[in-house]
């Protein structure tokens, strides 16, 4: 009888040293935050095979640019076919990077994964996002879901030993230091028969997202670098929308253009996009082998990370205005764009940008938002030509479609309006098994005729 009592004591206290061990491993750093992946119906992201480990890279945008905030590795843990892996990273010194953020506002996470299954031979590349409020930086949890994007065999390291995967942001790759102009609706009226007016507005009813776009390839750098940059950028990358959200807040904007006929005119934001080209490395150690090599594996992230706003009554007032002539980025944006709708416009007689977007977007694209022209933006800066074709998104969260305010109008005879979207096709999530791949709304770019 003691014998049992004593053996069921153990097993108490050992039950005990488990329950506290897990429910710990689930506790935030006080200034930081757990990270719990899942998969993306919200379980658990475990049960690979009986041999696989998680490796983890997190990035954070914060008002000074997109930094990198640790690499994590989770083992396999469990006994036999039981698998009872934690998915759980644990971020500190948020304040570090964040000192404060305002309660309208929140920045992006970014959670780039491998799955390295060695059962089966099998390497995943997925990524998930976040967002970080003022309250989070108090210590905060985070469920993400992860999605994955990449399936291959699993490559063979020309050595023994432990490594992992990471990425590394490329020598070309660019952040703009202060703000720039960042047109949202360009209007071409050169071959107009009068004036043409545009306005556009965004409104905090909704938490307004400033969304990035990720394109996927091999040996990018080579490519990029001759043929004609639509057909680069068409056959070498993956493009996929709306990835992740570096910042989202609640914002206030409008403004209106007339752009007299032969002239053409914007309106703009003041923000600070980016333009980051990454290179996937495999680093290793142990055994006799120490350093990182590329794998060949190239992505490009292009996004705004910060918005030019000043405090309002019930959120932020981004700075912005128009500009007569052609917006001051690479000109190379415009050959990645084509026709998609023609609307007449009766004498003195507009149309508004929501049924414009409707017939542009179809129902993947319509839930881009407005294109942003940031990869036309990096180019001018030194980035190579394709990214030109590479547009970020403004949009409301809630929305089920995207709630676009803003009108075109013809002051003066009748005109053929002319709205352009990509020539190249982007990739969107549309359920837990199914995408589409659509052409997107550039710049919001139209032109009269």
């Amino acid at each position: 009888m003691i014998k049992q009592i004593r053996t069921l004591l153990v097993l108490a206290v050992i039950t005990l040293l488990i329950a506290t061990s897990v429910s710990a491993e689930w506790i935030p750093p006080k200034d930081g935050m757990a990270i719990v992946l899942t998969d993306e119906k919200g379980r658990t992201l475990k049960g690979f095979s009986g041999d696989y480990e998680i490796q983890v890279q997190v990035d954070v945008a914060t008002p000074s640019g997109i930094k990198t905030l640790g690499h994590y590795r989770i083992k396999r843990s469990g006994f036999w076919k039981l698998d009872t892996t934690r998915s759980i990273v644990k971020v500190a010194n948020l304040r570090k990077l964040l000192p404060s953020i305002s309660e309208e506002k929140r920045y992006g996470v970014r959670v780039s994964v491998w799955i390295i299954d060695r059962e089966n031979g099998v390497l995943y590349r997925g990524m998930g996002s976040t967002l970080l409020s003022e309250k989070d930086l108090q210590g905060t949890s985070k469920r993400v879901k992860i999605e994955l994007l990449e399936k291959e065999s699993l490559p063979k390291p020309n050595h023994a030993g432990w490594y992992h995967y990471e990425w590394r942001p490329a020598e070309d790759s660019w952040e703009a230091e202060d703000y720039v102009e960042v047109p949202l609706l360009i209007i071409d009226n050169k071959d107009g028969k009068g004036k043409l007016q545009g306005s556009i507005s965004l409104r905090a009813d909704y938490r307004t997202e400033f969304s990035a776009t990720l394109a996927y390839g091999t040996d990018l750098e080579a490519k990029f670098r001759s043929g004609d940059p639509v057909k680069v950028l068409s056959s070498s990358v993956t493009i996929y929308g709306k990835k992740w959200v570096p910042v989202e807040g609640h914002y206030y904007f409008g403004d209106i253009v007339d752009v007299p006929k032969g002239k053409m005119g914007y309106i703009y934001i003041k923000a600070k996009p980016y333009y980051r080209h990454e290179k996937e490395y495999i680093c290793a150690w142990g055994m006799g082998a120490y350093g990182c090599s590329e794998t060949g594996r190239e992505r490009i992230d292009v996004g705004i990370y910060d918005v030019k706003a000043s405090k309002g009554v019930n959120g932020y007032i981004i700075d912005g205005g128009i500009s007569l002539g052609s917006p001051d980025f690479d000109r190379t944006f415009f050959r990645f764009t084509k026709e998609s709708l023609q609307h007449p416009l009766a004498t003195n007689k507009g149309i508004t940008l929501a049924y414009m977007f409707q017939a542009i977007g179809g129902k993947c694209g319509v839930k881009f938002g407005i294109g942003i022209p940031v990869g036309a933006i990096a180019v001018a800066f030194g980035a190579p030509a394709p990214v030109a074709g590479l547009a970020a998104s403004v949009q409301y969260e809630k929305a089920g479609s995207v709630t676009v305010d803003g009108t075109i109008k013809e002051n003066g005879p009748s005109v053929i309006i002319h709205a352009f979207k990509s020539s190249q096709k982007y990739k969107f999530k549309t359920g837990w098994f199914s995408s589409c791949s659509v052409e997107i709304p550039m710049g919001f770019y139209v032109k009269s005729s």
